[in-house]
């Protein structure tokens, strides 16, 4: 029907099979009621467990692809849409149509979002924050927020509204042309949002002002809050006796190395950490076993990246620490003076794997010193256990909120899993004198260490 050159058809069907492919991958308004009704609990709970978040995130990566894949086809289209003035050309009419699907379908998906979870905080928070695993940057919800609402994102699509509905009898032509008549059908689709949307671009204007008036100053504040929450947490985390000689030494580290597993959990203390002041209870700090390669190879751990390679002898230990959730040796987690080992009562050996890996996500992320759990970008030691575990086997852990934030400190992590049932005491050292405990008695001193 048209005359195309083979360069200008390979693009334009490229580009429909892109944007058919990103109308049926993004939902139109009422498909995702049910992902919105799950998240409803965990929205009044006021904190989402690791597998929610993993939906939630997973959902969202797939939404930045296709949102990609979108600005991708309109860049490609641009050298071919028509120019103010100009004669229209059947290419130039075809790729409109292709751009014009384009831009409702990401006008659409972004408004839909944002306006879904403007008012939710936590979700928002959630959206925010990077996580490599998942390809979600650095604040990328505030970001499509304001590309979105943004006078000029709306005069753009305003005045390409303006142009469709002018040349509307022009792009008919093409209803039965193998590249463009599936796109204009689906533009049909679109029909009922485009409707809604023309009334609505000034509101949205204002509404987007009023977030950022409002914003502003919670983000000032929050940037220099978290310089002095990192200052003042690396201060006192190194704010040791110097004099002080530790008390595990090599033949207790030796009897752990011997009886540790992979996904056992290590809570530990120093006798001398300023710490010790502003932390809750007896033990402050915890850590995650990983295992040795040779048990993890037995396992069938699959690791990220270079991991393997960083992960060999004599690394067994994922810890969270100033530096940040790091591989270490049990020499270097274990120069404490106290440690209690747990076994989290697993149901099978594929578990047991699944927390391994769980834990492996997580390596390499910043320390967070504001020890929030609703940020998986920057974690706490106990954060590392709690986001290993979650899940796993029936395994449950409530966040309590201290400070006005969702978290859960290590003597909180053993009450849960002691109660619970779903962490065992295999041994521990240095409460009863400088020996190690192990079975009944380990554990009656384990429970007598607990604050009430």
């Amino acid at each position: 029907m048209t005359s195309l050159s083979p360069s200008q058809h390979e693009l334009l069907e490229k580009a429909r099979d892109t944007l058919l492919a990103a109308q049926r991958a993004v939902p139109l308004a009422g498909e995702i009621d049910d992902l919105q009704n799950e998240l409803q609990a965990a929205l009044e709970r006021g904190y989402f467990s690791p597998e929610e978040e993993a939906r939630i995130k997973t959902v969202f990566s797939q939404y930045l692809h296709v949102r990609n894949a979108l600005h991708q086809t309109l860049h490609s289209l641009r050298p071919l849409l028509p120019r103010i003035g100009k004669k229209l050309a059947p290419a130039s009419q075809q790729a409109f149509i292709a751009a014009w699907l384009s831009g409702c379908i990401l006008m659409r998906s972004a408004r839909f979002m944002v306006n879904r979870t403007h008012d939710e905080k936590l979700l928002r928070k959630l959206l925010n924050q990077p996580d490599t695993a998942f390809g979600i940057p650095q604040g990328i919800f505030d970001r499509i927020h304001k590309s979105s609402t943004h006078p000029a994102t709306l005069l753009r699509y305003l005045r390409a509204l303006q142009f469709a509905e002018r040349h509307a009898e022009e792009l008919k032509q093409f209803s039965e042309d193998p590249l463009s008549g599936p796109l204009l059908r689906a533009l049909e689709m679109e029909q009922p949002y485009l409707e809604t949307q023309k009334r609505q671009h000034a509101a949205a204007y204002a509404k987007c002002q009023v977030f950022r008036i409002k914003s502003r100053p919670s983000r000032q504040y929050h940037a220099v809050m978290w310089g002095l929450f990192e200052v003042s947490g690396r201060a006192i985390a190194e704010m040791r006796n110097p004099f002080h000689r530790k008390r595990v030494r090599r033949q207790a580290r030796k009897q752990l190395a011997e009886l540790m597993q992979p996904g056992d959990v290590l809570i530990t203390r120093h006798d001398d950490a300023m710490s010790n002041l502003f932390l809750p209870g007896f033990w402050p700090h915890g850590a995650f076993i990983i295992g040795t390669p040779s048990q993890r190879e037995a396992l069938g751990v699959t690791y990220h990246s270079d991991q393997k390679e960083r992960a060999q002898n004599p690394i067994c230990i994922l810890e969270a620490k100033k530096d940040g959730v790091r591989f270490r040796s049990i020499r270097e987690t274990l120069t404490v003076d106290a440690f209690v080992l747990f076994r989290p009562k697993f149901v099978s050996d594929t578990d047991r794997k699944s927390s391994i890996e769980k834990a492996l996500s997580h390596e390499g992320k910043l320390y967070d010193f504001e020890f929030d759990f609703n940020r998986s970008d920057r974690l706490v030691c106990t954060e590392v256990i709690y986001r290993s575990l979650e899940g796993v086997s029936g395994m449950h852990f409530e966040l309590i909120r201290k400070a006005g934030r969702y978290t859960l400190p290590a003597e909180e992590l053993m009450k849960q899993g002691i109660q619970k049932g779903s962490l065992e005491v295999i041994l521990c050292y240095g409460l009863k004198g400088n020996q190690m405990l192990q079975g009944e008695r380990a554990s009656a001193l384990i429970n007598r260490s607990l604050k009430p």
